[in-house]
């Protein structure tokens, strides 16, 4: 589409109600018009002539000093910008101008019409380092209000920017959205995508992604699911496309990257991930097709890793006779009170955020819940108390702290991931989604050359807790080291 049509409208109010009703009438016209994305473009001009006949009115404050929104984008950013599917994605190499391009196609929805949107990072450092200055330099001139203590940018149109970032997704469940961004995607566990797809079922609005690959995980899986959907559409372009970047800088990377390393960073290349810790993790292979049925006789087993900023994780699992593990429930939320945690393990029905949840199964059927040594730690909440104190005086007694170094953890999960044997002996109930995401989103930190940087994974507040209660768990259940249990 290379007509391009521009115009904006004011939210202030003006004493003649009349007109006002007039105006708030062709608004409310244009924004049924634009929900549509095959809408027709004559009816979008005659909206937005009326419009704009209308400021001119002397009755009108509609601020005619305000110029149409429209920086300059390359081509291919361009293209991103203008997509009216439902669902879209710019997958780009370092400095391809990804995160511009999100944030140009972000404010027209806000320039547009007074919608409500959110900006999501992995982090919230991301958020505040990254995303809003990167939005508030393109609305300069235009934002009302900005309130740092909760992450909202309002425009002077009445459209309001939430930043928020990814360390807890359950928190995104109570927004209502008219459309969303998010950034740096393929750092995001899956759950946010779910989360925000359901904030804009009532109102039809877009989302759209723009990320650098990292590994096959599921945004790999997600955006090759869209290649025969109608109603999304993917933009790629690599760090060379950017005609400011230099030449030479992009040959000097290629000459001391490792290759795999370079084609994912610079050239938005989607491939096997050589930072993951459980490389031999695959859905396929180690995700179940149905839910787990539980056994009666198969004992069962909690790991749990306390948390209060980053989130507790806690993980319900199942051992058959013959060593294999089935994880079929979970629950990973940030600011979980003891006595939430407790009334999970006990097999209540408990309240988090937005939401209510039940274990499958209750604390009868567990054999042992196990930590680590963050359980003995004393918390501020419990009086001085650790966890397992605390816990303990509610009634979950069946307890025990591991003892072992994150790298015989790490060990023994791989075991179970594939034997040497080639056997898996370790799967996930489909509904598991959070787990799925952390295992196959557990990595390393990087060197200068894309490798990794130590033998010890990277604590991103992320995809760490989950993987730490998965292999207290897993490591401490064998006959080998029932000795160095300590019952609480």
């Amino acid at each position: 589409m290379s007509e391009k049509v521009s115009f904006m409208c004011d939210n202030e109010h003006s004493d003649d109600r009349q007109n006002i009703g007039a105006r708030e009438a062709v608004v409310e016209r244009i924004h049924r018009i634009v929900k549509d994305y095959h809408f027709d473009m004559k009816e979008l001009r005659e909206s937005a002539d009326t419009l704009k006949r209308l400021s001119e009115l002397p009755e009108f404050d509609i601020a005619r000093d305000k110029l149409p929104f429209a920086p300059e984008l390359f081509d291919y950013q361009a293209e991103f910008v203008r997509s009216r599917a439902r669902f879209s994605a710019f997958i780009g190499g370092v400095r391809s101008g990804k995160t511009f391009a999100g944030a140009v196609k972000g404010l027209n929805r806000g320039f547009l019409l007074p919608t409500t949107g959110a900006v999501i990072a992995p982090t919230s450092g991301m958020a505040r380092d990254v995303l809003v200055p990167q939005y508030a330099e393109l609305a300069e001139g235009r934002i009302a209000k900005w309130n740092a203590s909760t992450g909202d940018l309002f425009l002077d149109n009445g459209s309001k920017i939430l930043f928020r970032s990814a360390d807890n997704p359950e928190r995104l469940m109570g927004l209502t959205l008219d459309w969303f961004h998010l950034d740096e995607a393929a750092q995001l566990p899956r759950r946010v995508w779910e989360v925000l797809v359901n904030r804009t079922i009532s109102t039809g609005g877009p989302g759209f992604l723009t990320t650098t690959p990292r590994g096959k995980n599921w945004l790999y899986r997600l955006v090759e699911s869209w290649k025969d959907d109608p109603d999304a559409q993917i933009f790629t372009a690599k760090t060379a496309d950017n005609p400011l970047i230099d030449p030479e800088e992009i040959d000097r990377a290629r000459r001391q990257l490792d290759a795999r390393y370079f084609r994912q960073q610079f050239e938005a290349s989607w491939e096997s991930d050589s930072l993951r810790v459980y490389e031999d993790f695959s859905p396929e292979l180690h995700v179940l097709d149905e839910p787990w049925q539980i056994r009666d006789n198969w004992p069962i087993y909690i790991g749990i890793d306390f948390g209060w900023t980053h989130p507790s994780a806690i993980i319900w699992a199942q051992l058959s006779p013959d060593g294999r593990w089935f994880v079929f429930d979970e629950l990973v939320e940030q600011h979980l009170r003891l006595e939430t945690i407790a009334g999970a393990i006990l097999g209540d029905t408990v309240s988090i955020q937005s939401r209510s949840f039940r274990a499958r199964v209750p604390y009868s059927r567990v054999e042992r819940v196990i930590s680590g040594a963050e359980g003995l730690q004393s918390r501020q909440e419990a009086g001085g108390e650790s966890a397992l104190s605390a816990l303990s005086a509610m009634g979950i007694t069946r307890v025990a702290i591991s003892r072992s170094g994150i790298l015989s953890g790490i060990n023994a999960v791989r075991a179970k991931l594939l034997t040497a044997e080639s056997e898996i002996r370790l799967r996930f109930d489909p509904r598991c989604r959070r787990v799925i995401d952390d295992i196959a989103g557990y990595g390393y930190q990087q060197d200068d050359g894309g490798a990794p940087a130590g033998e010890l994974p990277l604590k991103d507040g992320i995809h760490d807790h989950s993987m730490d209660a998965l292999r207290y768990m897993i490591e401490s259940v064998t006959p080998l080291k029932l000795a160095q249990w300590r019952f609480g």
